[in-house]
């Protein structure tokens, strides 16, 4: 299509890529890392705006519910010296009374990112071992145990670029895959570049 002076086109291309860039940019703002000193542990702490979360349908219990696991990025800074975290919690929507098996095991927990498998090594059931005192994305309802796992940037920059990522985790000897179901990859992206310094 070939546009003339004067045609409403040329004036209507650009507004729409200005609108589209600018959409672009309020969602990459709402993206950004929430970083707070913790007053009840003495860090810094910057967590990712949204966690990734995986999901495992169970059919044989009842139409439409799952198992999850939600997945949250954190930085501890303590005196300069910054650790990172993936805290892990596994919750349902499965009624309890329909239940013969117990939640899966934190141990192991494997991601698969693209070619790559990724053992996360448990740290222990406690945000505030790691450094933070409030809950980090913690799913809706009852109270879920909190699972720390050690890891480092560089993991998580891998984990936030991986094209594709299921979670493993155990059941009495049984590995149960995740798909994932909440895709929150940009938030992790902008979380690392954040934490590299690139913003």
């Amino acid at each position: 299509m070939i546009l003339k002076a004067g045609d409403p086109g040329r004036v209507a291309l650009p507004v729409a890529m200005l609108a589209a860039l600018g959409a672009c940019v309020a969602v990459a703002a709402d993206k950004q890392p929430r970083e707070y000193l913790d007053e009840d542990t003495a860090a810094t702490v910057t967590v990712v705006a949204e966690p990734l979360v995986f999901a495992l349908p169970r059919p044989e219990l009842a139409a439409n519910v799952r198992d999850y696991v939600t997945l949250a990025a954190a930085a501890v800074d303590r005196n300069g010296k910054v650790s990172y975290v993936l805290i892990a919690y596994f919750w349902s929507t499965v009624d309890p009374r329909l239940r013969t098996d117990a939640l899966p095991s934190p141990e192991p927990l494997v991601l698969q990112a693209d070619d790559r498998r990724i053992a996360l090594a448990l740290r222990g059931h406690s945000a505030h071992e790691a450094g933070i005192g409030v809950p980090v994305h913690a799913p809706p309802g009852a109270a879920v145990t909190p699972n720390v796992y050690g890891t480092d940037l560089g993991t998580l920059r891998f984990i936030a670029e991986a094209r594709s990522l299921t979670m493993t985790a155990d059941s009495d000897g049984v590995a149960l895959s995740y798909e994932l179901w909440e895709d929150h990859r940009m938030a992790l992206r902008t979380f690392v570049h954040h934490m590299h310094g690139d913003q």
